[in-house]
């Protein structure tokens, strides 16, 4: 999935990373700012699960001395931060553009309206 380079890059590089090396408190600083910036309860909060997760990680780490499993780290640590920080962009986007094409909230449709919802934007996107 992600290659070495990629992995390092994702959290701070050097010596390890921050769950193996010399980099965790900053690294968790930076992540804490995060979550104070953060104005949705649900992002601040997955970044919050993620940081204390590598917490954990690098807890585990620094007692038995053994890496912990890229997966694990991928699915509890990384994907987390990666779905907020598209979140993120996203919501950037919208505010940011007043001709934005992203959606402007993310409620679902009622089951009985999918079909002409459905409808009504393939009619909206065929050319006049």
């Amino acid at each position: 999935m992600l290659s070495g380079e990629t992995r390092r890059g994702a959290f701070g590089g050097g010596n390890g990373g921050p769950i193996t090396g010399d980099d965790f408190g900053a690294w968790a600083d930076g992540l804490r700012d995060v979550e104070e910036l953060v104005d949705q309860p649900a992002l601040r909060d997955a970044v919050a699960n993620a940081r204390e997760r590598a917490r954990l990680l690098r807890q585990e780490f620094k007692r038995d001395q053994k890496k912990p499993d890229w997966a694990v780290v991928q699915l509890q640590v990384l994907k987390p931060l990666v779905e907020v920080r598209a979140r993120l962009a996203e919501e950037l986007a919208r505010r940011d553009s007043k001709d934005a094409l992203v959606p402007i909230d993310r409620d679902p449709v009622p089951n009985r309206y999918s079909e002409s919802v459905r409808r009504y934007y393939e009619e909206l996107g065929k050319a006049p």
